[in-house]
């Protein structure tokens, strides 16, 4: 305990001698009073106390505590650590505990945690299972930082080098102070395993175009070998071809070209031959899902009367060379084209174009039933574009089969109105927004109403705004599996004409474009199209999942993968867009054997979407197979950089010297500025309180 006071200057002196002279004389006026003596030397004591506080005075007390640090042992426990040839598992355990044994022996307090995908003490409670399926050393180095504060002398890794999850092994600016010694297992030289790295294939293809596939083998270990890779759809052999491997982790790179001729998903296995002496041949078959979209679909456009918004109808399709259409024109002695042809021909949508009309309403009212079960079997959307003509009785029966009806109508048919696109068109068609910087989509050319349709069976797209009333002129909607569109005004083509040398002169386009492929399922109900470069991983392996869009004019910049398991998301990875490619790529690692599940969700302008769904299957602790091998070089430097040592597993028992009693001997000060001091302030009390109880006993108050 230290008492440290600042330097007196003149003022202090000069104070200190008036108080003294004072004391010097009241002492001599009492010295006859011997009663009077002890209240004298109390104020002489609280004189001198408060002199001293000139002085700035501070008491330094310091002490020392000393603690036995503690060493760590980090035990790895995953799976290729049992897969050593030397030592087994038998020989790993039992030597892991006799160095525990030795290192207790000496009193050096230790605590021994097994890693892989996480850290463990179960150790300790017998459970010396050497089983974990990936191995991320990055955990435990970020245990020794975290623990270095708490007393920690040092640690020992016992370990193979194979890091398949988490950060690499470091190479620069461990950050660690305390040292670490490594006991490398194994041999250097990797057991033999070929498996499929990856197969990079376009996740949808157009039916009857080429697509390649690209195979990626890779090899470990000591081999040198020509190896058959072939793919087969189903059953069929679709190509083979020979690769010579080589070994210690090279990748060959093999083409197959591809050319599906049905629509749908098609799915491709991809195998290549295993080696004798391979001891995870789980990784030689891969299937690979393709999405193959029809490339030709078939529209009736039936025609009731002529009319000017059939040209506009043909002009909208014809800009896509996928559509075909077959045109069915009413004429006073039959049609232009034999009806027969259309009940035989499966459509993928039918579009009555000013149809049916007085002409031929009855026929068609004739027509319903068969026209139901047509419509049912064959799948085919329906779509309505009204005319003058239209027979309203007819158009509702036909509306009818998709439980829409006709409104009595509380505006005035036939009557121009102004119209808008709805609020509700970004909602249902997210990724074909229809954007005019510095335009007005409200002035649009008014048009003609023709039929109120009730909107509670519906979705409209586009409406009529009467009076605050609006009353539907585009309206999609599905009933069961079956879709239908309805467009109420028989003026389509004056939008088409009056926008044509306009700023919005391809609005007519944009509007019925996404309907139309939204009616036939051009994209088979997506926009987007995602896979795994794999069907199968293996936990710890990282997953790639690529996509690409159907339309190439729409490009979002922001994404993400998030990743499920048993319906709880345990991961979110960003997706990046390529512009070279036009793919979309997100990463993730299979942290957990099953099924993993994935939803790529976007996000546009203001909103976020899923558009796309997946999963892949993981299998338990196979990764840990194609590098059973030590990992040498990486060990030896992350010990160099920690200030320890590293040594193989026949000379475990040397690293027994390193590991000592550590004491951390620490020295903790406190200062107590007694100006601040409560004690003091109850010293000073406690004299006056003494004072006042002898001047009150003496009799003076």
């Amino acid at each position: 305990m230290n008492l440290i006071l600042s330097q007196p200057n003149s003022g202090f002196w000069l104070i200190l001698f008036l108080c003294l002279i004072a004391f010097i004389f009241s002492f001599y006026q009492v010295s006859d009073q011997k009663k009077l003596r002890p209240i004298i030397f109390l104020r002489g004591i609280l004189i001198l106390i408060l002199v001293l506080l000139f002085l700035d005075p501070k008491v330094e007390v310091t002490t020392e505590n000393s603690n036995d640090m503690k060493w760590h042992l980090y035990l790895d426990r995953s799976l290729s650590m049992s897969y050593h040839t030397h030592p087994s598992v038998g020989s790993l355990v039992s030597g892991v505990d006799q160095i525990l044994e030795k290192i207790e022996r000496k009193n050096v307090p230790i605590k021994i945690f097994g890693f892989g995908s996480d850290l463990d003490t179960s150790w300790t409670v017998g459970d010396k299972q050497i089983r974990d399926g990936s191995t991320d050393l990055g955990q435990v180095l970020n245990h020794i930082r975290f623990h270095e504060k708490n007393d920690l002398a040092g640690a020992v890794i016992i370990t193979d080098g194979q890091v398949n999850l988490g950060a690499e092994i470091p190479s620069e600016n461990l950050n660690i102070n305390s040292p670490i010694h490594i006991v490398g297992v194994g041999n250097e030289t990797p057991l033999v395993d070929v498996s499929i790295h990856a197969i990079d294939a376009p996740p949808v293809i157009i039916k009857g175009e080429n697509a390649d596939l690209d195979v990626t083998i890779s090899s470990h270990g000591t081999v040198n070998e020509r190896l058959n890779v072939t793919i087969y759809s189903g059953k069929k052999l679709v190509g083979s071809k020979v690769v010579t491997v080589s070994g210690d982790g090279s990748l060959e790179r093999v083409r197959f070209r591809i050319n599906p001729t049905q629509s749908g998903e098609a799915k491709y296995r991809v195998q290549v031959n295993a080696l004798p002496d391979e001891i995870n041949i789980q990784n030689n078959k891969q299937i690979v899902p393709i999405q193959v979209l029809k490339n030709e679909y078939t529209i009736a456009l039936i025609t009731g009367a002529p009319n000017f918004n059939t040209q506009v109808i043909k002009q909208i399709i014809s800009k896509h060379s996928e559509y075909q259409i077959d045109h069915f024109i009413f004429r006073p002695d039959g049609y232009t084209r034999n009806l027969k042809s259309f009940w035989d021909t499966k459509y993928d949508l039918i579009l009555f174009d000013n149809h049916p009309i007085e002409e031929n309403a009855k026929e068609w009212q004739s027509y319903i039933r068969i026209f139901a079960k047509k419509l049912v079997s064959h799948q085919s959307s329906l779509a309505f574009v009204v005319g003058n003509e239209t027979h309203e009785k007819s158009l509702a029966s036909f509306l009818g089969l998709m439980d829409m009806t006709l409104n009595k109508p509380l505006v005035e048919l036939g009557s121009p109105y102004e119209w808008e696109l709805s609020p509700r068109w970004d909602n249902f068609f997210p990724f074909h927004r229809i954007n005019y910087d510095n335009m007005d989509l409200t002035n649009l050319p008014p048009i003609l109403l023709q039929f109120e349709v009730d909107s509670s069976q519906g979705i409209p797209l586009a409406h009529f705004s009467i009076s605050d009333v609006e009353v539907p002129l585009l309206m999609v909607g599905e009933k069961s599996s079956l879709r239908f569109m309805v467009w109420t005004s028989p003026e389509l083509n004056t939008v088409y004409y009056k926008t044509r040398d306009s700023q919005v002169s391809d609005l007519s386009q944009q509007i019925f474009d996404p309907v139309f492929s939204w009616l036939m399922r051009t994209g088979n109900g997506q926009d987007y199209y995602f896979r795994s470069e794999k069907n199968s991983y293996q936990q710890g392996e990282r997953v790639t999942v690529k996509g690409k869009a159907i339309r190439d004019d729409e490009t979002i910049m922001e994404g993400f993968v998030h990743v499920s398991n048993n319906g709880q998301r345990i991961n979110s990875k960003p997706i990046t867009y390529d512009d070279n490619t036009g793919y979309y790529t997100g990463q993730f690692w299979a942290s957990k054997s099953g099924q993993l599940d994935y939803e790529v969700e976007f996000m546009h302008g203001d909103k976020s979407m899923i558009v796309n769904q997946g999963s892949v299957q993981v299998q338990e602790s196979q990764v840990e197979l194609n590098h059973v091998y030590l990992n040498k070089e990486p060990l030896k430097k992350l010990a160099e950089l920690g200030d320890g040592t590293f040594r193989h597993w026949d000379n475990r028992l040397s690293v027994i010297s390193q590991i000592n009693p550590v004491t951390k001997l620490e020295t903790f000060y406190s200062k107590v500025v007694l100006h601040d001091s409560r004690w003091l302030v109850m010293c000073i009390l406690g004299l006056l309180s003494a004072e006042w109880v002898l001047r009150r006993r003496l009799g003076l108050m």
